[in-house]
C-alpha cells in the first residue's frame, strides 16, 4: 500500500510497518495507483505521471492541466486518471483523453460524467461519476446509471 502527499512525500506500507520513500520531486503528489505487476503510478500537481517500484522513479509523461488529477485507478489492464475536466487513460507512454482512446474508447455520453473513479473491491467494475451523472464499466461494457442531462429534459 502506498500513500502520497505534499512536498513529494511517498509512504509505503509492507503489511507491518510504514516507511517513507525517497522521491525525485518536491511537488505535491495527488494520486497513487498500483498495477497488478507491482508498478506504482503517481500523479503530481502539474499533471506529471511517474512510474516506479519504490526505489526508482521515472517520468512517464506530462499532461498540461489547470487542475491536478483527483483520482487514478488501475482497471482492465489500464491506468485511468480523472479530474473535473474529464478522464484519461494510459496508452503506451501517453495519457490520452478517454473518449479518444484507441484501446479503451469511452463513449462521449460516458466521458461527460467521468470526473471521479472508483473500482469495486473484486476489480470487476469501475464506477465513474461527476456533477451530472454516473456510469459503470464491467464485462458487459459501459452502462449509464443516471444522467443529469436526461433529468433536465424530463
Amino acid at each position: 500500500m502506498y500513500a502520497v502527499g505534499d512536498a513529494g512525500i511517498v509512504w509505503h506500507f509492507d503489511g507491518k510497518t510504514w516507511a517513507q520513500l525517497a522521491f525525485p520531486s518536491d511537488l505535491r503528489l495527488v494520486t497513487v495507483s498500483c498495477s497488478p505487476h507491482g508498478d506504482v503510478y503517481i500523479t503530481d500537481l502539474r499533471g506529471t505521471l511517474w512510474k516506479g517500484n519504490g526505489k526508482k522513479w521515472d517520468v512517464v509523461c506530462s499532461v498540461p492541466l489547470s487542475i491536478p488529477f483527483a483520482d487514478s485507478a488501475w482497471f482492465d489492464g489500464t491506468l485511468w486518471c480523472a479530474n473535473d475536466y474529464g478522464m484519461y487513460v494510459l496508452e503506451g507512454n501517453e495519457l490520452v483523453q478517454a473518449h479518444m482512446s484507441k484501446q479503451h474508447p469511452v463513449p462521449a455520453d460516458v466521458a461527460y460524467h467521468s470526473h471521479r473513479i472508483d473500482v469495486s473491491p473484486d476489480g470487476t467494475t469501475m464506477l465513474v461519476c461527476g456533477r451530472d451523472g454516473a456510469a459503470m464499466l464491467d464485462a458487459n461494457g459501459w452502462t449509464i446509471l443516471f444522467s443529469g442531462m436526461d433529468l433536465e429534459s424530463s
